[in-house]
């Protein structure tokens, strides 16, 4: 296969579409390139996995075939939590939502006190107009910052005793702001959701989204 079509093939993996009715959560294809050259493409549905997981997930395929490829099996290390022990320990932590006493209740009622009349979006001055219906298609744009300019946000976070990540932030805040001339901005923001190093080398789905609501009157 051409490199072409070896990146037009894996664009398809990488686009599979799961159906968790009858699917397992992964998906893996093999190219042959060559004689002896093979590509491993492999998709895993985000209710299984998370960016976090994809070190341990390909730690473990490097060990399986270092260890094949000798003839012997994978002597893998006992992990010391499954995922399916975080899910439990997550269940007795937070409770039941059909009980107003549970934490999960009071963490619901929180966020709905903190995101009461958030707008939908913000109207932003967009190149086209918004979709009536939202397609879920996202992109990322990478944004590099020159050492310069890098140094002075650290400079600026040890004189305010802050992280560079909240100058940032706060940045990003205010450029909304003045953008869609609103005081009213919330900004999403992923966070690895492990807390315990035990949970360093599963697979599986820890993310969560904080939403980071900022009044910018006056």
């Amino acid at each position: 296969a051409s490199a072409t079509e070896v990146a037009e093939i894996i664009g398809g993996v990488a686009g599979h579409a799961f159906d968790l009715s009858c699917e397992i959560p992964l998906r893996a294809v093999l190219l042959r390139t060559g004689v002896d050259e093979f590509v491993l493409a492999a998709v895993v549905h985000h209710i299984a996995a998370d960016g976090w997981s994809v070190a341990p997930l390909v730690a473990d395929l490097q060990l399986a075939y270092a260890a094949r490829a000798v003839g012997r099996g994978p002597q893998w290390s006992p992990l010391p939590v499954q995922y399916v022990d975080y899910t439990l320990w997550q269940r007795e932590c937070l409770g039941d939502l059909a009980d107003p006493d549970s934490r999960i209740s009071g963490q619901v009622a929180y966020w709905e006190q903190a995101l009461a009349g958030l707008p939908e979006r913000l109207e932003l001055p967009t190149d086209r107009p918004y979709p009536a219906v939202a397609d879920h298609r996202g992109a990322s744009i990478p944004v590099s910052l020159p050492a310069d300019l890098h140094r002075l946000i650290r400079q600026l976070a040890r004189e305010h005793n802050v992280t560079t990540y909240m100058v940032v932030q706060a940045a990003l805040a205010m450029l909304l702001s003045k953008l869609s001339a609103s005081s009213d901005v919330a900004v999403g923001v992923p966070i690895a959701g492990r807390g315990d190093v035990a949970l360093d080398q599963l697979v599986g789905f820890f993310v969560n989204t904080l939403v980071l609501r900022v009044d910018l009157t006056g």
